[in-house]
């Protein structure tokens, strides 16, 4: 098993796709940050694949929350699939989960 971060981003029409297979740490978040921000610029729809994250510790879990909050921010829709159960617990810790799934949980 490899601890490298691999993102791969590909545009159909106006939709971005991030794959990301790997660790997301505090060693790899500002990869994900130069990625994801270059498909925020670029679309009006980013689409982030976890499926292949391998480890994720609470600084990659906060460079997706970021990322989360530019693309409400500039108005593109931002949607996560095939998360590790881990991102969901660490973001549940800080009260953050919402911002990622864009559920208003707040009263």
């Amino acid at each position: 098993m490899s601890d490298d971060l691999v993102i791969e981003r590909r545009g159909v029409g106006d939709r971005q796709y991030l794959e990301i297979r790997g660790t997301l740490d505090a060693d790899r978040v500002e990869q994900l940050a130069h990625e994801g921000y270059e498909a925020i610029c670029a679309g009006s729809s980013v689409e982030v694949r976890l499926a292949g994250v391998t480890s994720i510790d609470l600084t990659g879990a906060l460079g997706l929350v970021a990322l989360a909050r530019e693309a409400s921010d500039r108005d593109v829709a931002f949607q996560i699939e095939g998360y590790p159960a881990r991102l969901q617990t660490l973001l549940e810790e800080q009260d953050l989960w919402s911002v990622i799934t864009g559920e208003d949980d707040q009263p």
